[in-house]
């Protein structure tokens, strides 16, 4: 797809909400057969440890909902203003109604409001900016984008070990027109021909429910699963180079940046990026992928939240998601000085949220 650039888009806050349950990785008797050294071995190279997850009824929507009604209390907006409604996860409520209906409904938004929801995980943050702006440049003023996942969800990636470093999150970020703001710079990439690297295959209608489909526990067998060698060699291969045709689109030099904010994959690529950019490290945040886990199309906004917070204000940064899909997209974001930012490290249930 050909880059792009968008003026008039201000991001003017973000919320993220963390599930309270902690696991570590280092308690884990199951990875390596318990082989100590092995697990060490892991934490240091992939920068993983510790990561959050949802009890088994609170879902993606859930979290979302509860940094939506940070976002609107305390900016103080008016629900009946927001315009649109953007959902990106792949971990939605139900395959029908689309859950961008559901939490429509649950935040009390005007039935002039567009919902939408988008199956993305991994670069879902910066693909759900590209969509708010094209919305903000074709005549809507406000556009709440809500990206989150939960991963634990799928339960069989977790119990044959194949993703032991996913944690759950889900935020709110609230896109506005302004005439005054900078423009915004995206550069969007697919690669289908590795569709299957990263993917559940059953529940849906190319391999529907059937009763051969669960655990002796009860637990549905997902079939999902993740080709680490093969997203590793993708990230080497496709993120560093469309990172610098966007530089050289937008007129830009790496070292025109604040910070560098990526999709949370684990340290190792991260710092593989780095290397190739050349830039400082110091200026690339990586401190949630042992706080939290791989928070999936969350690490990004998280990562703003928890980590730069009042540091972002007034900023400029580079960003880039990559993964599921496959998919890789990056953008230019200018951050205004009186940005509201904000993590809550637990889920709490209530009437408002429910």
């Amino acid at each position: 797809m050909p880059k792009s650039s968008f003026n008039n888009v201000k991001i003017s806050g973000i919320s993220t909400v963390i599930p309270q349950k902690e696991f570590c990785i280092l308690d884990d008797k199951e990875l390596y057969g318990g082989n100590e050294k092995k697990i060490k071995r892991l934490v240091n190279s992939s920068g993983f440890l510790n990561r959050r997850i949802a009890d088994s009824d609170v879902m993606t929507s859930d979290m979302v909902i509860q940094a939506a009604q940070d976002l609107i209390k305390n900016l103080d907006i008016d629900k009946s203003t927001i315009d649109a409604i953007l959902f990106l996860s792949y971990t939605p409520d139900y395959l029908m109604p689309a859950t961008s209906y559901v939490l429509h409904k649950r935040l009390g938004l005007s039935q002039n409001c567009l919902c939408m929801d988008i199956p993305q995980a991994c670069s879902g943050y910066v693909l759900g900016l590209f969509q708010a702006s094209m919305l903000i440049n074709s005549g809507y003023k406000r556009v709440l984008l809500l990206v989150g996942d939960s991963f634990s969800k799928f339960t069989d990636m977790f119990s044959n070990h194949t993703a032991p470093v996913f944690g759950d999150a889900g935020s709110a970020t609230l896109v506005e027109y302004d005439e005054k703001a900078e423009k915004i710079y995206f550069n969007i990439n697919s690669d289908g021909s590795n569709f299957d690297a990263l993917m559940c295959k059953n529940g849906a209608f190319r391999h529907p429910v059937n009763k051969s489909d669960f655990y002796e526990n009860g637990q549905y067998i997902y079939d999902s699963g993740m080709d680490g060698g093969r997203i590793f060699d993708f990230t080497m291969s496709n993120i560093t180079p469309s990172l610098k045709e966007l530089l050289e689109f937008s007129n830009h030099s790496k070292d025109d940046f604040d910070y560098y904010v990526f999709h949370q994959a684990n340290k190792f690529i991260l710092q593989n990026i780095a290397r190739q950019l050349e830039i400082d490290e110091n200026k690339m945040p990586v401190e949630t992928l042992s706080k939290y886990g791989n928070q999936c199309g969350a690490s990004i906004p998280c990562t703003i939240s928890d980590q730069l917070n009042d540091k972002i204000q007034g900023k400029k940064i580079l960003m880039a998601g990559f993964g599921v899909g496959l998919s890789w997209a990056s953008a230019i974001v200018n951050f205004e000085k009186n940005m509201y930012c904000s993590t809550i490290n637990e889920y709490i249930k209530g009437e408002n949220n429910e």
